[in-house]
């Protein structure tokens, strides 16, 4: 979540090294979508766009349409998953304007407070479905370790059903963090490095490599 082109593609160069599977570009802070293609050309590695509302936990303080046209043009500089979130008015077409331009749709539900029942969980896994997600995340808070342990069991049981991410925030939720992989989830979330976390639990990418490699 950088403020400048220039800055992300230093950062993304020296992310190389870690071999990532894929990126996520957040357009929170950065002014102007001009150059987001320049981003798209750095790398071959599949990456997303989120451009996340202060009301979801992110920094974006402009209009709502200023924002779903900024995700519209990252979709046509190449990114490959643009990230909406599920409470977004008339999701499903922003979901098929994506489409339209070559992106595929990561909806998403996140929830600073607490971890919901599977009930719950359940009933949002369906909704990002019917609104057309190519992958649905859920991303909760963890209140306690079990928390991170609901949202392990609810990717055990979901994985076969959607490309599913979910797991918990915080420092309670990181276990679900780093285990959810295992546990059938499409992929996990890892910071850049040390201070650059862009939500509660991530663990930075250099550690996260090496925690994988002892499994």
């Amino acid at each position: 979540m950088e403020r400048t082109v220039q800055r992300t593609l230093k950062v993304l160069e020296k992310l190389e090294q870690y071999d990532s599977d894929l990126f996520e570009i957040r357009l929170d802070l950065m002014k102007g979508t001009s150059s987001l293609a320049a981003i798209r050309r750095s790398t071959n590695r599949p990456m997303i766009a989120t451009i996340r509302r202060r009301g979801d936990g992110g920094f974006f303080h402009g209009t709502e349409a200023a924002r779903l046209e900024a995700l519209i043009q990252a979709a046509k500089a190449g990114f490959d998953y643009i990230d909406v979130e599920l409470n977004t008015k008339k999701v499903s077409e922003s979901v098929r304007r994506f489409e339209h331009e070559g992106a595929k749709a990561i909806v998403s539900y996140h929830n600073a407070k607490t971890t919901p029942g599977t009930t719950v969980l359940e009933s949002i896994l369906k909704r990002e479905k019917r609104a057309g997600a190519d992958v649905c995340k859920i991303v909760t808070t963890a209140r306690k370790i079990s928390d991170s342990l609901h949202c392990l069991a609810f990717v055990n049981k979901q994985a076969g059903n959607a490309r599913l991410v979910c797991f918990a925030m915080g420092r309670l939720g990181t276990p679900s963090r780093v285990l959810s992989p295992v546990f059938g989830a499409y992929f996990t979330f890892a910071s850049s490095g040390v201070g650059k976390e862009t939500a509660s639990g991530q663990v930075p990418i250099s550690e996260l490599r090496a925690l994988y490699k002892s499994f």
